[in-house]
């Protein structure tokens, strides 16, 4: 299934002065996930909280199938999160998620959850916004999530709620590139994740999940300069098919595209203000072996400078 979080997306466009390169900073900085630090901030945290309705899956044949009049599924999540800055172009990341599970069929209902895959990461500035006339900039981005949460086949009766997590320890690699060109940005993500084998808890099965690809593109203007920014991001996720004891498990790799807008609000100068809208429903024959969702997710972000 689906984890929430939160991946994220890439930004936009051209340099040229001072004005340019602030702004940039700025509109792209938080519009969508944890985000990366300003220029001029040493370090950053903040809380995100969302809520997504799930309204069917993807099957293997990427047909949605809708869920019954009866059934009802809902995911919550808090997570807090921080960044500081080591170097010039180098920053640390950490968050930690918490997740909650409704499930209602008929009159039986549960609700379930608890902690998520705690995730750490650190982020390379090879090329900075504008330090490069024409140029976008350039980041790679190390990260590591330790199994800290629920998977699915550790869940209980009568609904199995509860999940929050893949539990497996993975690790990946992210490339973004950015190019400012005021009020508007462009962004471009990509990523490639890893996983370490599990023993399952139901079957003693050796498992292990396939590689994930995970691409974004953003692009936003800054409404109000320097306050308000409005964002939207296409978003798309290839995993390969999951393996049992070395063997493939047939009709098991997945994917997802997804669509978010955001609207980011600097209200003051150390504190942003950030609302996310997603949608997996949408497009038709847009996932594969994943859960269709609409979500939600609200944040506050203070950065010291």
């Amino acid at each position: 299934r689906k984890s929430s979080v939160l991946i994220w997306v890439l930004v936009l466009a051209s340099a040229g002065g001072r004005r340019a390169h602030a702004a940039a900073c700025c509109v792209s900085a938080t519009s969508f996930g944890v985000g990366r630090l300003l220029i001029w901030e040493d370090f950053a945290a903040g809380v995100q909280l969302g809520h997504a309705r799930v309204f069917g899956q993807w099957d293997a044949a990427s047909v949605l199938r809708w869920n019954p009049s009866e059934y009802s599924e809902g995911v919550s999540q808090i997570q807090p999160w921080a960044i500081v800055r080591l170097h010039e172009r180098v920053q640390l990341q950490g968050w930690v998620p918490v997740l909650i599970n409704d499930r209602w069929s008929g009159s039986v209902n549960q609700v379930a959850g608890g902690l998520g895959d705690i995730g750490a990461a650190a982020r390379f500035e090879l090329l900075a916004i504008g330090a490069l006339h024409g140029f976008p900039s350039f980041a790679l981005t190390l990260a590591t999530s330790a199994p800290t949460g629920r998977r699915v086949e550790q869940t209980s009766p009568p609904l199995f709620a509860g999940s929050t997590s893949r539990g497996a320890w993975s690790s990946s690699l992210a490339i973004e590139n950015e190019y400012p060109l005021s009020p508007y940005f462009l962004r471009l993500d990509a990523s490639l994740a890893s996983f370490l084998a599990f023993d399952r808890s139901d079957t003693g099965q050796r498992q292990v999940y396939g590689p994930l690809v995970r691409a974004g593109l953003s692009t936003g203007r800054e409404i109000i300069p320097g306050k308000v920014v409005v964002a939207l991001a296409a978003l798309g996720e290839w995993e390969r098919a999951l393996r049992l004891e070395g063997v493939i498990v047939p009709e098991s790799q997945s994917h997802l595209y997804s669509l978010a807008v955001s609207l980011s609000w600097r209200c003051q100068p150390h504190w942003t203000l950030v609302a996310t809208v997603s949608n997996s429903v949408w497009p038709d024959g847009g996932g594969r072996n994943q859960d269709a969702r609409i979500g939600v997710t609200l944040g506050a972000r203070y950065g010291h400078f």
